[in-house]
């Protein structure tokens, strides 16, 4: 049967594809679940990026991360968090006191930790007692163990995070640039956000610069109190795929998180 609008079939065909292309424009962002966040920002954060956070070790970033991360998986998401220079139990425990258990999460595997262990750190962590629920991903001079897991991790559905520091104080900038546009392109071809932690102002400045100037998108997070209020300040530096509301966002410290 036809009529002005054409025939059924044909308008059946057009509705399925219209939203087949809404679908794919609501996967294109991802919540991040942080109350009035996304509604500064804009929208969720965009699919397929690489997010360099990075915050002096009295800043909030590490908690902006895993909260992330944390909604992201209760969302009937994935994740795979990269430890190097702290233990998978020190993150559990840290979550926990932020109100954020992810322990059973764990044992179901929608949460995973991977340790990456680079030579120096070898000898210290063989005699450590084993930690079952990591995967221990032993590096020599090339970064290709964690590129292969990545590339798995990723196609897999999951969300992940790297803490940066120990291999950045290792390795030769140029190596962490490719080890970071291999990322970039394994976050293009499968989506969902992909975090890189990096301590401010331990580093040398141009390294700093130079590891911003690669990535994605990069959030500057700084804190400070007013009396008893603990107040965030996320600085916008740049975000790939989106035009931001603002660029400074402030976020309050409460007991159920940022």
């Amino acid at each position: 049967m036809s009529s002005v609008f054409g025939k059924a079939e044909d308008r059946e065909q057009t509705r399925g594809r219209t939203e087949s292309l809404l679908k794919q424009k609501i996967d294109l962002v991802v919540p991040t679940g942080i109350p009035g966040f996304d509604e500064t920002l804009g929208q969720g954060l965009p699919s397929g990026n690489l997010y360099l956070v990075s915050g002096s070790l009295s800043s909030s970033s590490h908690q902006f991360v895993q909260q992330i991360l944390y909604n992201t998986m209760i969302s009937k998401g994935k994740v795979t968090y990269y430890a190097i220079e702290n233990a998978s139990t020190d993150v559990i425990n840290d979550m926990q006191l932020l109100g954020m258990d992810i322990q059973k999460y764990v044992d179901e595997g929608s949460w995973t930790f991977a340790r990456i262990v680079p030579p120096k750190m070898k000898k210290i962590v063989d005699v450590l007692p084993e930690v079952p629920m990591e995967l221990r991903i032993d590096i020599d001079d090339t970064f290709t163990k964690i590129m292969n897991h990545f590339h798995d991790t990723v196609k897999d559905g999951r969300n992940t995070a790297i803490h940066l520091p120990v291999l950045v104080r290792t390795y030769p900038l140029d190596e962490i640039q490719n080890l970071l546009f291999f990322m970039q392109g394994i976050a293009r071809k499968y989506g969902g956000i992909h975090f890189l932690l990096l301590t401010e102002g331990a580093h040398d400045p141009m390294v700093e610069v130079t590891l911003k100037d690669t990535a994605d998108t990069v959030f500057q997070v700084s804190t400070s109190s007013r009396g008893t209020e603990i107040e965030n300040t996320i600085a916008i530096q740049k975000i790939r795929g989106m035009i931001p509301k603002v660029r400074m966002i402030k976020l309050a410290q409460r007991e159920t998180g940022l």
